[in-house]
């Protein structure tokens, strides 16, 4: 199965985990380029430049063939606390950063738990102890049709995006994601609680289970039965259970979001019930 990791020229961080790539890897640069800039390629990895910025590259895949993108990122936020995190790309309402409104690229749920353990494990060898490292909830573009995505970010102001050590963490771990896309795990939907999603980043931590699209609270009054479906259709492998953080939702959102889980047929459980289960469970 082949990856490419994609730094748009536009992002600090992508450039400075781009050049963490060819430090640490022996990539070979190819004749072939792309937007001007030559492709580099290890095994099944190609390293591709693109000219726009990342959440704006719409329908990549109509221009680049592979099984899964991997976008090299950095990350913006109020708090400026340094951070490394994953997620996928998709809008569940608005279309505010890139991508189409109500639309989800293809969740690859073992590629994104792959990226966030070994973020875990560059954090503590790198000894990263004061950076933050977790999941995001679904959010911004671009739109890929086709192609399986996934973000791997360094956040979160201009000085961590910098940061050569936070890239060397982010470098090897979409290695680890391209050196393991034959790996599969059961996959949850999640729903419920803040954008940088505690409990759905425990429950991927402490479980077999691998995290596809994640709906935060901020957008369960826009859950609809055609969003979940959309979810379900658009998950690479099998949606084996949505978790829910209970205490991360409205009554009103919960008995709403309950019914429709129930509509289309899918387990719905609390997350606290997921982390108590055995682990042999928690594997189909």
């Amino acid at each position: 199965m082949s990856a490419i990791c994609l730094c748009s020229v536009q992002d600090i961080a992508a450039q400075n985990i781009k050049q963490q790539l060819l430090a640490l890897y022996p990539f070979t640069e190819k004749e072939e380029t792309f937007d001007g800039v030559p492709i580099y390629q290890l095994n099944n990895l190609s390293i591709v430049t693109i000219k726009s910025d990342s959440i704006y590259a719409d329908r990549l895949d109509q221009q680049l063939s592979a099984d899964i993108f991997i976008f090299a990122s950095r990350h913006k936020s109020a708090s400026f606390k340094p951070a490394l995190l994953v997620h996928t790309p998709g809008n569940w309402a608005a279309a505010e950063l890139g991508g189409k409104p109500s639309k989800l690229c293809i969740a690859h749920p073992s590629a994104v738990k792959v990226a966030h353990q070994a973020l875990l494990a560059e954090r503590k060898r790198l000894k990263l102890d004061m950076w933050a490292c977790g999941l995001e909830a679904t959010h911004h573009g671009p739109w890929i049709e086709e192609t399986p995505a996934l973000f791997v970010e360094i956040g979160s102001v201009e000085q961590d995006w910098r940061n050569e050590v936070a890239a060397k963490a982010v470098a090897r771990a979409i290695m680890a994601v391209a050196e393991n896309l034959q790996e599969s795990a059961p996959a949850f939907l999640g729903f419920g609680g803040p954008h940088y999603c505690p409990a759905f980043t425990r429950l991927s931590i402490e479980t077999n289970f691998a995290p596809s699209h994640l709906m935060p609270k901020y957008h369960l009054d826009q859950v609809s039965e055609s969003l979940i479906s959309q979810a379900i259709e658009r998950t690479f492998g099998h949606v084996s259970v949505a978790a829910i953080d209970w205490k991360g939702i409205r009554g009103s959102q919960r008995g709403r979001l309950l019914k429709i889980l129930d509509g289309l047929d899918i387990e719905a459980q609390r997350v606290r019930d997921l982390l108590r289960a055995p682990i042999e469970d928690s594997k189909g």
